[in-house]
């Protein structure tokens, strides 16, 4: 998409972000209080600047590749406008989205919430996100932050390491008793097993460190795609899993079953890198949370 010196109609670009949102070019009218047609005509003229076709007409609407690249500007300046409109009218509220691993909002997360709350006129939405996947809600733009296990910064984007979260193999003290006699990993491989869901890795890389690579588990594999869930199943003697260490104080019904059998999953913030007064301030709600949380204590 070749787009030199674009000067971008800004009516255009909320237009494109109410079908995104709405899902379909009628409903995106009723939002705006337009016509369809005029809808339509906006889009048209927003994708003959760009030189490049936007979203799919489908229900409901698909941005393109191309077409995720202006709706992440367009979100940008969304947010920039809302703050500069703030400054000169103290009543305009403020909106944004943040994506974060579920894990973290059970655990850490709290203070985040208390600080965010005390932020007059600012609507928040939370994408819960797995810390390896999160990466996508940025880039497309749904998100303006994310809590991401990837170093690296996506283009237009800065990245700050917030600490790792520890992980121990747990479980229940009937399943110990059961199947882990002597705590070997050939008995950890032939234990039941909770996962988080399909995509959680985390189980089957302790197994593999602890067991040699290739090993699997031969025993009934459980997901409990929950993380306060997920403890609970591990409670009731479902199988061994990796409860995250913050949540072990509570978990009063699990007993972590051998000290070396840990694993440390770093976390970082990623947010846009554009100048606005509400996501510093995020930034640092976040940075200090995790700090305070003792994240920064694992390297």
């Amino acid at each position: 998409m070749r787009v030199p010196n674009v000067n971008i109609d800004v009516e255009h670009l909320e237009t494109l972000l109410a079908i995104v949102d709405a899902g379909s070019f009628d409903d995106a009218s009723i939002d705006l209080g337009i016509t369809p047609s005029a809808v339509s005509q906006r889009i048209k003229a927003l994708e003959n600047r760009m030189g490049a076709i936007l979203v799919v007409r489908s229900r409901p609407v698909v941005p393109t590749e191309q077409g995720y690249k202006v709706l992440r500007y367009a979100r940008q300046m969304s947010l920039l406008s809302a703050e500069f409109a703030r400054e000169l009218a103290a009543d305009k509220p403020l909106s944004i989205a943040l994506g974060v691993n579920s894990d973290s909002l059970s655990t850490w997360f709290s203070p985040v919430f208390e600080q965010l709350a005390e932020i007059d006129d600012l609507s928040v939405e939370i994408l819960r996100t797995d810390e390896n996947r999160g990466l996508e809600l940025l880039r497309t733009g749904r998100v303006s932050a994310v809590v991401t296990a990837t170093p690296e910064p996506l283009q237009g984007c800065i990245s700050k390491k917030l600490g790792a979260m520890r992980y121990r193999a747990a479980a229940s003290p009937r399943i110990i008793k059961r199947y882990l006699h002597h705590k070997t990993p050939e008995e950890l491989a032939k234990t039941p097993m909770v996962v988080f869901d399909r995509e959680d890795p985390l189980q089957y890389d302790m197994l593999e460190r602890v067991a040699g690579a290739g090993s699997r588990p031969s025993g009934a594999v459980h997901h409990i795609p929950d993380s306060l869930k997920y403890v609970s199943a591990v409670e009731a003697g479902m199988g061994w899993g990796m409860i995250p260490e913050l949540q072990l104080p509570q978990a009063t019904g699990i007993q972590t079953i051998h000290d070396q059998w840990f694993a440390d999953v770093p976390l970082y913030l990623q947010r846009w890198a554009v100048d606005s007064s509400l996501l510093n301030k995020i930034d640092g709600i976040l940075v200090t949370a995790a700090r305070r949380s003792g994240l920064h204590l694992i390297a």
